[in-house]
């Protein structure tokens, strides 16, 4: 009798630590745990892998080379690009996390207009990948990064 209530305790409490591990997922398609914070994820160069806009994915975005870099100290680095006429331009910006680590904005500095920025809801971070998606009333983009 003592060994079934031990049993059945065994196993209602493993399956309530992995009820309450499943529900801990910070980003929708994320990991369910990590052991590197969140910032220690982003920090690293990436370039992307996967465009998608309105829930269509983009190919024709993938001939242009971008290239994300994010530092330790908040600076935004993005490259872009046109392998076709050899055209490269650098940007340089801020980045930071907010609303509980689950946005990113990022702010370029544009020669032409100033201080542009973008606020992306992460919906995976993790070592290897990092997926943003930025909604405004007129569409969806939705950014696949690999590490670099």
């Amino acid at each position: 009798m003592i060994h079934k209530r031990f049993y059945r305790n065994l196993y209602l409490g493993l399956c309530l630590l992995f009820l309450g591990l499943s529900s801990c997922q910070k980003y929708e398609d994320g990991p369910a745990i990590s052991f590197r914070s969140k910032t220690s994820r982003l920090v690293g160069y990436w370039k992307l892998d996967k465009w998608i806009e309105n829930n269509v994915e983009q190919p024709n975005q993938l001939k242009y080379k971008r290239q994300f870099g994010f530092a330790k100290d908040g600076t935004y680095y993005y490259n872009f690009a046109d392998t076709t006429n050899g055209v490269v331009i650098n940007f340089e910006g801020t980045w930071v996390m907010r609303t509980r680590n689950e946005q990113l904005v990022l702010g370029l500095d544009d020669p032409l207009v100033g201080m542009q920025y973008e606020v992306w809801d992460i919906t995976r971070l993790t070592n290897k990948e990092i997926w943003l998606e930025n909604v405004s009333p007129k569409k969806m983009v939705e950014w696949h990064l690999v590490v670099q």
